[in-house]
C-alpha cells in the first residue's frame, strides 16, 4: 500500500494525487474476482448453507464463521391447509440462533416443511387455492417479522408432477412476490434426481434466490450420495435451465444404511474422515468423508453457486469436521 508523504506544495500536488488515486481504484476494480460483477460467480459469492434443527445441537456449537446461511428446521403448515402455521418448535433457540448468526454476518431462513413422515397434505391443500396461498404468504411474512428472519426456505417433500406441480408454482410465485418485496430471500429444497424433480416446474427458477439440491438419499449403501450422484443431479437441474448461480449442491453429514451421524462414525473409527464407508455391526455404512466433500465442493465451485449440508449437529469437530473442509476448499486460491 502506498504511503502519501507531506508535500511542500499541497495544492500543486493535489491533481497528481487525484489521478493516481483514480488509477489505483480502476486497477483494483479490474482485479476484483469476476463474481463481484452481477453477471459472474466467484468464491466471494459462494454460499455455504447449513441446516440447524430445533431438536439437535446447540447454537453456541455452530461454527458461524464457516457459513453464509443457516436454515432453521422446521416450521410446518397446518394440516388443514388453510395457510395457517403450526407453532414453531423451540422458539427460544430460534431467537438465539438469529441473534448469534447476525452477529457473524450470517443470514437465517426458516425452513418450512421437511420430510414430516412423508405427509405433505398441508402443502397439497393450501397450494390448491389462491386464498390459502395468500394466507400462507401473509403468515410467513408475519413469522419472519417476529423472529427477524432473512427469508423462507420451502421444503415441500414432494410436489407431484401435474396438478400438484402447477399449484407449487403458483404458491412459489406469490411467496416470491411477498418475500422479495420486503428484501427477503426465497429458497427451496428439491430432490436431487428422478421423476419427483418434475414436480418443480421450470418457472420456479425465476422465483427463487437459490435451490438446495438434495443430492443424497439416492439409495441405501453406496448409492446414498456418491460423487457421481452429485454430478448427475447438477447435470439434470442445470440441463433444465436452472442458472448455475442458483444451484446449491447438497451434501449429507450422515451415512446409510443405519442413518448414522458422521460424528458417530468418526467416534467408531478414527480413520473415518478419510474414507466413505465404515462397517458397523457387520454392516457397511456409506457416507461422505473429507476427500469426497472436498471434491464435491470443487464441483460446486466450478458448476454451481454453493453447497448445502444436512445437518450441522451431525458434523465432527476439529480437523475431522466436514464443514471446515468445505470452508477451506471453497477458499482455496485458484
Amino acid at each position: 500500500m502506498n504511503h502519501w508523504g507531506l508535500s511542500k506544495h499541497p495544492k500543486r500536488q493535489a491533481p497528481l494525487k487525484c489521478l493516481v488515486l483514480i488509477g489505483i481504484m480502476v486497477g483494483m476494480f479490474l482485479l476484483l474476482p469476476s463474481g463481484c460483477h452481477p453477471s459472474g460467480s466467484s468464491r466471494r459469492e459462494f454460499r455455504i448453507v447449513g441446516y440447524a434443527t430445533a431438536w439437535s445441537g446447540r447454537t453456541r456449537e455452530i461454527p458461524f464463521d464457516y457459513l453464509t446461511h443457516v436454515h432453521y428446521a422446521f416450521l410446518l403448515p397446518h394440516p388443514r391447509g388453510d395457510g395457517s402455521l403450526l407453532p414453531i418448535q423451540n422458539p427460544d433457540k430460534l431467537k438465539n440462533l438469529v441473534a448469534t448468526a447476525h452477529e457473524h454476518g450470517v443470514k437465517v431462513l426458516i425452513a418450512v416443511g421437511g420430510w414430516n413422515e412423508g405427509n405433505d397434505l398441508g402443502f397439497e391443500t393450501l397450494a390448491a387455492h389462491p386464498e390459502s396461498i395468500r394466507a400462507f404468504a401473509a403468515n410467513l411474512t408475519a413469522f419472519c417479522d417476529e423472529y427477524g428472519l432473512d427469508g423462507v426456505d420451502i421444503d415441500w417433500e414432494y410436489p407431484d408432477p401435474g396438478e400438484s406441480a402447477r399449484n407449487y408454482g403458483a404458491m412459489m410465485r406469490v411467496l416470491s412476490q411477498e418475500m422479495h418485496a420486503r428484501g427477503r430471500l426465497l429458497t427451496a429444497a428439491v430432490v436431487g434426481k428422478g421423476p419427483l424433480a418434475e414436480g418443480v416446474p421450470d418457472e420456479v427458477f425465476g422465483y427463487v434466490d437459490y435451490l438446495g439440491i438434495m443430492a443424497y438419499d439416492g439409495g441405501e449403501g453406496p448409492e446414498h450420495s456418491p460423487y457421481e450422484y452429485a454430478e448427475g443431479a447438477l447435470d439434470d437441474w442445470l440441463g433444465r435451465g436452472l442458472p448455475p448461480e442458483k444451484a446449491v449442491l447438497g451434501i449429507p453429514f450422515y451415512g446409510r444404511p443405519k442413518w448414522m451421524e458422521y460424528r458417530a462414525l468418526v467416534s467408531l473409527d478414527p480413520d473415518a474422515p478419510q474414507k466413505d464407508v465404515v462397517t458397523v455391526d457387520g454392516v457397511p455404512v456409506h457416507y461422505n468423508g473429507i476427500p469426497t466433500v472436498q471434491a464435491k465442493t470443487r464441483l460446486a465451485l466450478e458448476r454451481a453457486g454453493g453447497v448445502m449440508v444436512w445437518e450441522l449437529a451431525q458434523d465432527a469437530t476439529g480437523e475431522a469436521s466436514l464443514l471446515k473442509a468445505i470452508y477451506r476448499t471453497a477458499r482455496e486460491v485458484p
